[in-house]
């Protein structure tokens, strides 16, 4: 079914979004916007699990000592109402631009939607909560707003006595709210950026979407569990991004002495390499595991097609990065079909789960699709997970981050960071659970998952 036309979706967004900013803040409410159905909606999904906390339980689950010598996750802190922050990229400024406004009726532009999504998303798992209860008071910030900038935003009368910040972030914004968690003492959680931004010693920051190192830590590991007689290879181009990744593989390789039965080589290629060249790295009796550290799906079905030529006399896997869940040939293509692909990623769903088909009913109503995008899937995701842990356990929720009751559409698993190993404290939380999806004969399987080690 197709997704609803874009100036139906803007005039919804500033309905929602500009009087909350303008008001400076605003309780989430059910959504009034009724669509008009050329059918009948599908049979209703059961709805995620209630919202209301069991204080006896919840209070003397409490662990007594400060968990991870943080002093503050020892405290039991409950409100009535709990107040929550969440950034965006939105672009309002070019929504309240007419000339803008008007050209965009026509061409919806590639860069909106993803804050747009992720929004609807969250907007969702709110109007959930509150209808089972919660008083939730949600101000939004545009981290693309002119007279806002996340930069200002940390000045905001309602972000200094927020109890939750949810944020899809760029690097230089982490930081800046990153800084303000850690002194503030609010817990942050950056839903969508794979990066910890150079941050240190904020136990307060949350980090969704595991960094590189995550993955490149799970990759070795699943090769190690999941793979006999291997030839392993790190394939790597001369850029700053994949001499980056490079040196994170390396550096897991070298730090776990497990890795010394499965001897790994480097290799620096060129896209421009052909068939031939590339067949001279491989072994013909050996099963040859290809991971590639390029982010760029261009560059990966390059070397895919080149692979995928020389598999009736290799044994060859290729093994990638969550960037390449993008590429639409590995099933469009049967030149691609004989090539065993695997990729890692953070961010699994089943859309058979009760919880995907509460979200695609809801979309249905909404905004006349049952195709929820991945940021819809996150912001859904996140949003009711964070905000349930708070009403469950209070602001500082974090000794319970893993309660296996919070998952929603995918069950996180949420680890210290200690960038030091003489830390008491950790430099933030990471999810750690990387999964693995193979890609084979144009379809696509789950491949197990793995809790990435350091």
């Amino acid at each position: 079914m197709r997704r609803t036309s874009p100036h139906i979706r803007i005039t919804s967004l500033l309905l929602w979004i500009c009087l909350g900013l303008c008001s400076g803040c605003f309780l989430f409410k059910s959504s009034t916007r009724t669509p008009q159905l050329s059918q009948a909606p599908p049979a209703p999904a059961p709805a995620p699990k209630p919202a209301v906390h069991t204080p006896d339980t919840a209070e003397k689950n409490i662990p007594a000592a400060a968990p991870f010598h943080v002093a503050a996750f020892a405290k039991l802190i409950r409100k009535p109402v709990y107040h929550i922050a969440l950034f965006c990229p939105l672009y309002l400024d070019s929504l309240q631009n007419e000339s803008s406004a008007n050209a965009w009726l026509t061409r919806f532009p590639d860069y909106f939607v993803p804050g747009l999504e992720f929004y609807e998303g969250v907007q969702v798992a709110i109007d959930s909560l509150r209808g089972m209860g919660a008083r939730l008071v949600i101000k939004v910030y545009d981290t693309r707003s002119a007279s806002l900038p996340v930069t200002k935003a940390v000045e905001d009368s309602f972000l200094q006595k927020a109890d939750l910040i949810l944020g899809m972030l760029s690097y230089q914004e982490l930081q800046t709210l990153g800084a303000f968690s850690q002194q503030h003492q609010i817990n942050l959680v950056s839903a969508t950026l794979p990066n910890d931004a150079g941050i240190t010693e904020n136990p307060f920051l949350i980090i969704v979407n595991s960094t590189l190192t995550a993955h490149a830590n799970a990759i070795l590991q699943y090769v190690l569990t999941n793979f006999n007689n291997v030839h392993l290879t790190l394939w790597s181009q001369p850029t700053n991004d994949d001499n980056t990744i490079a040196q994170l593989f390396l550096d897991a390789y070298r730090r776990h002495p497990q890795y010394a039965v499965m001897p790994l080589q480097q290799i620096v290629y060129d896209t421009s390499w052909s068939a031939s060249r590339i067949a001279s790295q491989l072994h013909a009796n050996q099963n040859n595991v290809c991971i590639f550290t390029t982010l760029n799906p261009a560059a990966a079905l390059n070397m895919a097609y080149k692979l995928a030529s020389l598999t009736d006399r290799y044994q060859i896997n290729m093994i990638g990065m969550p960037t390449w869940d993008q590429i639409n040939a590995w099933f469009t293509d049967s030149t691609l079909y004989a090539l065993p692909v695997f990729y890692s990623s953070p961010f699994v769903t089943s859309p058979q789960s009760p919880a995907a088909r509460y979200l695609q009913q809801k979309f249905m109503q909404l905004y006349q699709t049952r195709d929820p995008s991945p940021y819809a899937w996150k912001g859904f995701d996140i949003g009711y997970r964070f905000v349930w842990l708070m009403l469950q356990y209070g602001i500082y929720f974090n000794a319970r981050i893993n309660d296996p009751r919070a998952n929603m559409l995918i069950p996180y698993q949420f680890e210290p960071v200690y960038k030091k190993v003489t830390d008491s404290i950790p430099d933030y939380f990471e999810n750690r659970k990387i999964f693995f999806m193979k890609i084979y004969g144009g379809k696509t399987y789950p491949a197990g998952s793995i809790n990435a080690a350091d």
